[in-house]
């Protein structure tokens, strides 16, 4: 608890110290009877800036409108050669930290195996990317991704996978059908092939 305590209060020292170092560099002082107080302003454009970044916007919105009950069924292959392995599963979402993210939990059993996994899907207003995160109980770590909406509208989310096999890169895409149906394809890279296409999931919204 002592540790945790140190961690947490570290944090909050570290943030503090760096938005004073940021408001003492961008104020300007009229005149130099006034540098002394420059520390305590920001530049009202940079204020604004830091505004809009940190504020939801539309994309978080449409990503929220994915909050609910759905039921889900999963298509798998661990090679371009094999069968496809077909397994069913659910999964809750849910919107956190104000709306800017949306938590995802799923459940399914795959070849025997029960499985859990969690995603944390949000939109990043500093460079205007959908972001991704993965994680389950098969690893110890996170999977991330992002990407952009391509001619399609689906997001075409990129980044690079981690197993036993070693790190190589890999690529999603998840489409809203509709407001109670949505598509994820997703696509691993396995020489000589390169990119070879590993899992289809199609998910219903629970009525």
């Amino acid at each position: 608890m002592w540790n945790h305590t140190r961690l947490v209060l570290g944090a909050v020292a570290l943030v503090g110290a760096t938005a004073f170092a940021t408001n003492t560099l961008v104020a300007a002082p009229q005149d130099p009877g006034e540098q002394a107080d420059a520390g305590m302003e920001m530049d009202p454009a940079m204020m604004a800036e830091m505004m809009r970044m940190a504020m939801p916007c539309q994309e978080h919105a449409e990503l929220m409108r994915g909050a609910g009950e759905w039921e889900m069924s999963y298509r798998m292959r661990m090679a371009p050669e094999a069968p496809w392995m077909d397994a069913t599963g659910s999964m809750t979402a849910r919107p956190i930290l104000d709306g800017r993210y949306l938590l995802e939990e799923q459940e399914f059993t795959f070849m025997g195996m029960p499985m859990k996994g969690v995603s944390i899907t949000g939109f990043d207003n500093s460079t205007g990317e959908y972001t991704s995160m993965w994680a389950d109980n098969m690893s110890t770590w996170w999977i991330s991704s992002r990407g952009k909406k391509n001619d399609q509208g689906a997001i075409d989310f990129r980044g690079t996978m981690k197993d036993a096999a070693g790190e190589r890169p890999f690529r999603m895409e998840i489409l809203h059908v509709s407001e109670d149906e949505m598509t994820l394809r997703m696509f691993d890279t396995i020489p000589p092939q390169g990119e070879v296409e590993v899992m289809q999931v199609t998910g219903k919204r629970k009525q």
